[in-house]
C-alpha cells in the first residue's frame, strides 16, 4: 500500500484564508463598481434638462442677487438665461414658471425643477420661451449644487 502524505494542517488554514480574502476583496471592487454606476446614472438624470430653452429669471423674493444665482445655476445646466432681474412685486410665495411658447421641454424643465406653479401665458413675438419668477420656496427648487451652496445659511 501507497502511504499518503500528511499535509500540515497550518498550511490548508493559510489557503483556505487567502481564498476567502480574495473573493472578500473582489466582491468589494464589483459593489464598488456597482455603486460608482449607480451614481453616475442618478447623476446624469438629475442634470440632465433640456436644451435649446431660452428663458428669463425674475426675482419675487426682493432678496438681493438670487435671480442671478438661479440664472447661474440654469446655465450650468445647459439652459439660455437671456434675462435676469425683478419682477413686479416681491411677495410671491412659490415660484412659478410661465410658458411664453407652447413646448413639452417646459413641462420636463418644470418636474426637474420640482416647480409646482406652471401657467401658460403664450405670446406669438417674444424672444424668452419662459419666465421663471424665483418665490419664496426657492430653496426647494431642484437647480443643482452650486445653487444651494450659495444661499445663505
Amino acid at each position: 500500500m501507497a502511504r499518503r502524505k500528511k499535509r500540515k494542517k497550518g498550511r490548508d488554514h493559510l489557503q483556505r484564508i487567502l481564498v476567502l480574502g480574495m473573493g472578500f476583496a473582489l466582491a468589494l471592487c464589483v459593489g464598488s463598481v456597482a455603486v460608482g454606476v449607480v451614481n453616475w446614472y442618478t447623476r446624469a438624470e438629475v442634470k440632465r434638462l433640456p436644451e435649446d430653452i431660452r428663458i428669463e429669471v425674475l426675482n419675487g423674493t426682493g432678496e438681493k442677487g438670487l435671480a442671478r444665482k438661479a440664472a447661474l445655476a440654469l446655465i450650468k445646466n445647459g439652459i439660455d438665461v437671456l434675462h435676469v432681474g425683478n419682477a413686479e412685486r416681491f411677495d410671491f410665495g412659490e415660484s412659478v414658471l410661465i410658458a411664453r411658447k407652447k413646448s413639452p421641454e417646459l413641462e420636463t424643465l418644470r418636474d426637474k425643477l420640482g416647480c409646482d406653479r406652471y401657467i401658460e401665458q403664450l405670446r406669438d413675438e417674444t424672444m424668452v420661451d419662459a419666465t421663471l419668477i424665483i418665490g419664496a420656496d426657492y430653496r426647494e427648487l431642484n437647480l443643482g449644487p452650486e445653487f444651494e451652496s450659495s444661499l445663505p445659511e
